[in-house]
């Protein structure tokens, strides 16, 4: 099969995206937001990334599995595996796509991953054995098609976390985060009702991305105050023994 290669704009996503260009007021990553994407097949991803200023490829493992290698101006590479697959053959009209970005070479600590993996629900990440090689990941559904602003904005949100995870693996100290409750008090702040804070800070309405972020950040705190919280319901461990 023809490999399928797109190299436009090299750098436009990554500084669209450190910029928080998808805005509260509508300024989007890329045109027709609204418009479908009928599923996660190369061919119909493929117009999304090229138009968000993505280098991409499609490749394939030795046995056969068909990915996306893609680059956001250098600053990120990862890999998107289309998966479950419709089609009589398994081979296309792909619903479901792993967006993965690999990190090796150095050493991670797991305490650290395990602290990145509590604080920022949109990802999960991972470690290997050994600690010299981690991962990112992020997993969506097109069941019934997604928008092309969903998919642009997704990828936003995934590269700005692996950035912050690669600056949390880079850091030589073990992370003071070690569990949920250790996190919850120091990201009060950052919490998404608070973006008025982040407005009146800028002078400006906050971007789609800062919003996010704030969501993102708030995660440990929101899940200590359901715990304080009689009206959240809970389900019970049930630590079997033979």
């Amino acid at each position: 099969m023809k490999k399928t290669i797109a190299r436009i704009s090299l750098g436009a996503l990554a500084l669209a995206l450190s910029a928080g260009a998808a805005n509260a007021q509508g300024q989007d990553l890329i045109s027709n937001p609204r418009g479908m994407v009928a599923n996660f097949d190369a061919v119909n991803l493929g117009p999304v990334l090229t138009e968000l200023g993505i280098v991409w490829q499609e490749r394939r493992l030795a046995d056969g599995q068909s990915f996306i290698a893609a680059s956001i101006g250098g600053a990120l590479n990862f890999v998107i595996t289309p998966t479950t697959c419709l089609s009589e053959d398994r081979k296309s009209n792909c619903v479901g796509a792993h967006f993965i970005a690999l990190f090796g070479g150095g050493s991670a600590n797991a305490q650290s991953v395990s602290a990145f993996n509590q604080k920022y629900g949109f990802t999960s990440a991972g470690i290997f054995s050994g600690g010299s090689s981690a991962f990112l990941s992020r997993y969506d559904i097109a069941d019934y098609g997604i928008p092309r602003g969903n998919v642009a904005s997704s990828i936003n949100a995934f590269f700005s976390l692996s950035e912050k995870f690669r600056r949390a693996i880079d850091t030589k100290t073990v992370s003071a985060d070690g569990y949920a409750d250790d996190m919850s008090a120091s990201i009060l702040n950052l919490r998404s009702a608070d973006a008025a804070g982040i407005e009146l800070a800028q002078g400006k309405a906050p971007s789609l991305a800062e919003l996010h972020q704030a969501s993102f950040e708030s995660g440990p705190a929101l899940v200590r105050e359901l715990l304080q919280s009689d009206n959240a319901p809970r389900n019970k461990i049930s630590n079997l023994t033979q």
